[in-house]
């Protein structure tokens, strides 16, 4: 039977992007105040931890040996797939599937800053120009979109540079032969 090379950036991207898809569901049906919370931002985790999964398992199919540049590749890859199954999917829900839902959200999340910039000390009319240019409906815009993924992706290196730099390991320049 032939052995067939599989891509581990690749099938754990997958794997990512549909674990960050399973968790935005189950914030979705908790409710615009679940969407919404600190526990939201829980959902950063899932990628972290399958990154170091992906890069483990390579260096595990490598021989137990992965170069700094071989651990990003694969992890930046991961991060990758994953923002973009998780853009699609969160563009179909809120542009598409439940348009009040994204109305309800982008409501609460005014409110909450409204209120942190009023805590904040910002005078009313920087309030205002705010408050402004958070109900503006470009910012559903495909450009909108694309540059929060530009913006992700950049983000998301960062972490793929220190997962690499921690996941790393050198081959020994010398095994011992004897």
């Amino acid at each position: 039977m032939e052995q067939t090379k599989t891509n581990t950036g690749l099938v754990y991207g997958i794997i990512c992007g549909v674990a960050v898809i399973a968790y935005t569901i189950l914030l979705y049906v908790a409710g615009v105040e679940w969407y919404t919370s600190p526990l939201a931002y829980v959902g950063f985790v899932i990628p972290i931890v399958i990154g170091f999964m992906g890069a483990y398992k390579q260096r595990g199919l490598q021989g137990g040996y992965i170069t700094f540049k071989e651990a990003l590749k694969t992890v930046f890859i991961i991060f990758i797939i994953s923002v973009v199954l998780d853009t699609l999917f969160s563009y179909l829900l809120l542009n598409v599937i439940d348009v009040p839902f994204r109305e309800a959200i982008m409501q609460d999340a005014a409110i909450k800053m409204e209120k942190f910039l009023v805590k904040m000390g910002t005078s009313q009319d920087a309030i205002d120009k705010a408050m402004a240019d958070f109900d503006n409906p470009e910012n559903f815009s495909p450009g909108k979109i694309l540059l929060g993924v530009f913006f992700r992706m950049i983000g998301w290196f960062i972490v793929a540079l220190i997962i690499a730099a921690i996941v790393k390991k050198k081959k020994p320049e010398f095994e011992n032969q004897f």
